[in-house]
């Protein structure tokens, strides 16, 4: 369901984040699996979004109206909960499992400043839960902790509760005060190891922008601007 070796880089700048939520105030990048969606959170226009991104997602496909259903509560509770736990950036995953059944997954990307003090590993060891298992990731910006435990939930659409996989990557930058935090679930076995490969591709992905990667990354959006309004023209015309 998700192909990890293609990651789109998306500009911190170029994201309409959730103003609520805390961010680095230095340009980021991270990059997303391309076949995963970004998720509006929005409490004006998620409704909507949601429904398209349903409809999108399964296009040309047989959904049953309870799928559907179910896939909308779904994605209405991963809107609640990012609202609730101040995500910066959130990404959503829907398709059919290898059993015909409909699959979903969110990926959640979080920021903790702890200032005064300098992020770290040791800060990150201090704040993991007590139970689950963890272990350290390398990544370019520097090592990361990717924490795994089991839950017991009950999931949209369901009436029992079922063993979901939690996971937890805090990746500190080092030379500032900010541990980016991600975070994803699945309740289902065959996207386990799927999801573990996609959270520690997107958190090897973090890094802080130099001058040259900003500078790259507007003078791109100005050419998919230009793009766009050319597109525009050729359909007026």
């Amino acid at each position: 369901m998700s192909d990890v070796s293609m990651l789109d880089p998306l500009p911190a700048h170029d994201l309409k984040l959730n103003p609520h939520a805390p961010h680095p105030e230095f340009p980021w990048f991270i990059g997303v699996p391309s076949d995963w969606v970004l998720l509006d959170t929005n409490p004006e226009s998620w409704q909507r979004s949601a429904a398209r991104m349903v409809d999108d997602r399964f296009f040309g496909q047989r959904l049953r109206a309870g799928e559907r259903r179910a896939v909308l509560q779904f994605v209405e509770q991963l809107v609640a909960d990012c609202q609730r736990a101040g995500a910066s950036l959130s990404l959503v995953q829907l398709g059919r499992m290898s059993t015909g059944a409909v699959g979903s997954a969110g990926l959640h990307l979080g920021w903790f400043n702890s200032a005064p003090q300098p992020a770290g590993l040791a800060l990150v060891r201090q704040t993991l839960p007590r139970t689950g298992t963890a272990e350290e990731v390398e990544t370019p910006a520097g090592p990361g902790v990717l924490h795994r435990d089991i839950a017991s939930t009950v999931p949209p659409g369901g009436l029992t509760r079922v063993r979901s996989t939690v996971l937890q990557l805090f990746l500190p930058l080092p030379g500032t005060t900010w541990t980016a935090v991600l975070s994803a679930a699945t309740p289902h076995p065959e996207m386990e190891q799927v999801l573990s490969d996609v959270i520690v591709a997107v958190a090897q992905s973090i890094k802080p922008a130099d001058p040259d990667d900003v500078a790259a990354a507007h003078e791109a959006k100005r050419d998919n601007d230009a793009a766009h309004e050319a597109g525009r023209d050729d359909e007026d015309d």
